[in-house]
């Protein structure tokens, strides 16, 4: 699982040194206005995914979801058309953010004095064959406008299923002064987007025999398409002491 994300901030407040953080002096530079004041405001435009799902010829609530036992895994999976899975990431990244439905789309991530700035609503998602790739637009004091680096997920195949497991860089490929820093922490919102993503599609299919919402036990991409296995949940209950 990829770490955490770093501690995020309120647009209101005023940036510290931001992007690679190098302990040059700033003073006696010219005063700037706020990072907020500086950088494109705009709200994110996602669809609510109950919109979206109404009238889906791509999206089917799974017929017999009822009588799946723990889990088990449904013949029937689920194949997102990439213009889609846009529209359905677009209206969760705020969840996956933690930031509220009606706040900027912009929010400042804050680490050991350096701050980034990413677009939420400029999240992106491009599907080829064994390989997601979730788009992320940041900026920062060091960067002239913005910049959006790619985080490549390796996962299955329709033919090479690989259940949850996917892999991705170490080192996201970008401006210097941001992947130094922030490779980890763009990584870690990208797996949670894509995630998020195939369980909130999952949990629209139906729920099981426990009355539990299904969840995805398999991510995978083929040209064009992001590809989810559903599944219903395991019963851990003989776990507990």
């Amino acid at each position: 699982m990829p770490a955490a994300r770093p501690r995020r901030s309120a647009l209101r407040a005023a940036p510290r040194r931001s992007g690679g953080g190098s302990s040059g002096k700033v003073a006696g530079r010219k005063a700037e206005r706020p990072l907020a004041e500086r950088v494109n405001v705009g709200l994110a435009t996602g669809r609510d995914l109950g919109d979206i799902l109404k009238d889906a010829d791509w999206f089917t609530p799974l017929k017999g979801a009822a009588r799946l036992k723990s889990g088990s895994v449904p013949k029937a999976s689920l194949v997102v058309p990439q213009a889609q899975a846009q529209q359905v990431l677009r209206g969760i990244v705020r969840f996956v953010a933690d930031v509220p439905a009606d706040s900027s789309s912009i929010v400042v991530w804050q680490e050991a004095g350096s701050e980034l700035w990413v677009d939420l609503a400029k999240t992106t998602i491009t599907c080829a064959e064994g390989v997601v790739g979730i788009g992320v637009t940041v900026g920062c004091d060091e960067l002239d406008g913005s910049a959006t680096l790619v985080v490549p997920f390796s996962v299955g195949t329709a033919e090479r299923p690989s259940g949850l497991i996917m892999s991705t860089l170490d080192r996201l490929d970008g401006p210097e002064v941001v992947v130094a820093r922030w490779s980890a922490a763009i990584t870690a919102y990208a797996w949670e987007a894509l995630l998020e993503l195939a369980t909130r599609l999952c949990a629209g299919l139906g729920r099981d025999s426990r009355r539990l919402a299904l969840i995805p036990g398999s991510i995978g991409a083929a040209r064009g398409s992001l590809l989810i296995q559903p599944m219903s949940r395991h019963d851990l209950s003989g776990m507990r002491r």
